[in-house]
């Protein structure tokens, strides 16, 4: 589905995901990026006979019946409801078309690319070979050029392309393009021409070389938890939540009860990216305290393309985010476990894409791997120093019911058309009963690190104006976006609480790439009519057509964790992700328990019930010189639809079939 003229006004920010005016003889515009995006410049063209990994993205069939499908396993009103798919009956009905495979096999052997050069990956949606920059820039109608990054580090990339016109329709998305997606955290280099692409790998240590600034996980990636002071004497009672958040707290809030069972098909999945990982003292230290019959256990452990928990490098940068997702998402789950999805190896890092690839082999690109492209995902067998020498994860790791991810990008640092095509394979999880949940951002209306967007040249700024810069992937309508709240000081675990203000401002607005989804139309509309913001176009696409996020909250301020041996406060919707995704995981523990399916994509009954939500009217979300937005009765961009109600939620998902 196409929504690009809801969008024009948004044209400066990012890329154009439309076919535009010719280009050459029967060639259309399919993707372009007049500005690269903050701390990115142009260097030099790239040498015609540097060879570069092209993907072709064919387009998937039925797409346009997406939202159809998943409201049929779960709208609360439909008589499918929980009836999941199959991994099978998911690659049956999206695959690409013979038509679009044929068309696009026509179009390489034409223009000189020998066909015993591509590959087909497993899932039939991607087409895989290797040019030479100037066959490629023959194929694909545009310039190449090295794109340096201020920390050093370069990109190969192209301003634009164009493809066919007859081949709009087949072809998705075409790779090494327009697309800067380092900003995921994948600052890589091409190993087939080092001369070309020279930096060193960074040395933390002697011994541990860890991925470059700004991957996913690493002590610079901005999405990570936000480290308060250090706690000299953790406090048990229920009278200092409004200072100290233990588990204790969360359940009195939320008015839910310790778990009751174990079932090894209901373990809550937690997503962490090399570098960061947890220390088993550190979980010790924390059960001890707070839920002494987990002392000494430790999370079902999944490592993803050569991931390690490493433990060289120990630090609230290094082990904050696990640490805080593992320690509070155990503990609230037991005796449910909790399994840990540890992505990527110690050199290049892990990307969202890695691990789709190994929870979702249909997602994969070629062969049982990720992108070919170094710039994109991890590359396996490494040819990095001290990098994974194993195969690529392809489907090798079997996905929990309920997935919470902390981590998080600003939606402008990707194009359209890559975001959204991760977004539909969410997608496909829900419509195979999988939960996914993803943290809001911790910079209210700003993005990642506080970053505004310039509306004319669209490069970052300081923060104190310009545009509002949602995330990615919680703007994604087939994830539940988890924003942050707080209890105000002073007051009680019985008290309403407030859209978080201390230290993290929850993020939350409106995306400039998805459309509404109709679960939220009701909501959407409410809110503009009773409680329309004092901003216009100049500020966010109000045009009240697209997705608004964050979906629900939970309590993201004061968090106590143990971290490299001592008690500090966390703050961010890295707290709240897994603490909504706990509530998710023990409501499945229940319906399991009485033959039922898991919950699935949750959106669609909690927009349709939004009265087992604790609604928070009270705080904002400040960012880019302004106020932000303000949580107002009903849903908000702020806080949601609200705060977990567990009998509540529990009583309506239990009267689901």
């Amino acid at each position: 589905m196409r929504f690009e003229a809801v969008f024009q006004i948004w044209a400066a920010l990012a890329v154009a995901t439309s076919a535009s005016p010719v280009a050459s003889s029967g060639h259309l515009i399919h993707e372009r990026r007049d500005n690269p995006p903050a701390k990115w410049a142009r260097h030099s063209r790239l040498h015609p006979t540097t060879v570069i990994p092209v993907r072709i993205g064919l387009a998937q069939q039925n797409l346009h019946r997406a939202e159809e499908f998943i409201n049929q396993v779960s709208h609360p009103e439909s008589p499918d409801y929980g009836k999941h798919w199959s991994p099978q009956k998911v690659v049956d009905m999206f695959s690409p078309s013979a038509e679009a495979i044929d068309a696009v096999q026509q179009w390489l052997s034409g223009s000189g690319i020998d066909l015993r050069r591509v590959r087909m990956s497993q899932s039939r949606n991607w087409m895989t070979f290797n040019a030479t920059a100037m066959e490629a820039e023959r194929l694909l109608k545009t310039e190449y050029h090295l794109y340096k990054h201020e920390a050093g580090h370069e990109h190969v990339a192209c301003k634009h392309y164009s493809i066919p016109g007859h081949l709009t329709d087949h072809i998705d998305i075409v790779t090494p393009t327009v697309h800067f997606d380092m900003q995921l955290g994948n600052p890589r280099r091409n190993i087939r021409h080092e001369t070309l692409l020279p930096p060193p790998i960074r040395q933390l240590n002697k011994r541990q070389a860890v991925p470059p600034h700004g991957i996913l996980g690493s002590p610079s990636d901005a999405s990570n938890p936000k480290q308060g002071a250090v706690v000299s004497n953790a406090l048990m009672s229920l009278e200092n939540c409004d200072t100290m958040i233990t588990p204790a707290c969360l359940q009195a809030l939320y008015n839910m009860p310790p778990g009751s069972t174990s079932m090894r098909n209901n373990t809550l999945g937690v997503t962490e990216f090399t570098p960061q990982a947890f220390l088993q003292s550190d979980l010790n230290m924390f059960f001890k305290q707070f839920s002494a019959p987990l002392d000494g256990t430790s999370p079902n452990i999944n490592l993803i393309d050569g991931a390690i928990v490493q433990q060289t490098n120990k630090s609230f940068q290094f082990n904050g985010e696990s640490a805080l997702d593992l320690e509070f998402a155990m503990a609230l789950v037991y005796p449910q476990q909790v399994t840990l999805y540890q992505v990527g190896d110690i050199v290049s890092g892990g990307s969202f894409n890695n691990f789709l690839d190994a929870i979702d082999a249909s997602y994969c690109t070629f062969q049982g791997g990720d992108s070919k492209d170094p710039n994109i995902d991890g590359q396996y067998p490494s040819n990095l120093p001290g990098g994974f020498q194993g195969q690529e994860n392809c489907g090798g790791f079997q996905s929990t019911n309920v997935i919470s991810t902390s981590y998080g990008s600003n939606e402008a640092d990707l194009s359209a058309k890559y975001e959204n095509r991760q977004c539909l394979e969410y997608m496909k999880l829900g419509l195979q009963g999988v939960s996914i949940l993803y943290s809001s951002g911790d910079f209210g209306v700003a993005g990642n690190g506080g970053q505004c967007i310039n509306s004319v040249t669209g490069a970052y700024n300081n923060g104190s104006n310009g545009l509002f810069n949602p995330s990615f992937p919680g703007g994604c309508p087939y994830v539940t976006s988890v924003g942050a709240t707080q209890v105000l000081n002073g007051s009680t675990v019985r008290t309403p609480e407030s859209a978080s203000q201390r230290v993290i401002f929850s993020g939350g607005g409106f995306s400039n790439v998805f459309a509404l989804p109709s679960y939220q139309e009701k909501a959407m509309a409410t809110y503009f009519q009773q409680h329309a913001p004092p901003y216009g176009a100049d500020r966010f696409n109000n045009s009240q057509k697209v997705r608004g996020f964050p979906d629900v909250s939970a309590n993201g301020v004061n968090y106590v964790t143990a971290v490299d041996g001592q008690f500090s406060l966390s703050f961010g919707t890295s707290a709240s992700c897994p603490t909504f995704a706990s509530v998710l995981n023990n409501i499945n523990e229940q319906r399991i328990n009485a033959k039922k399916s898991p919950v699935g994509f949750v959106n669609p009954v909690l927009y349709a019930n939004p009265q087992v939500l604790n609604d928070v009217t009270n705080g904002g979300n400040q960012g880019c010189g302004t106020a932000g937005f303000q949580s107002v009765p009903g849903w908000d961009p702020v806080t949601g639809l609200g705060t977990p109600n567990f009998p509540k939620m529990m009583d309506l998902f239990m009267s689901l079939p």
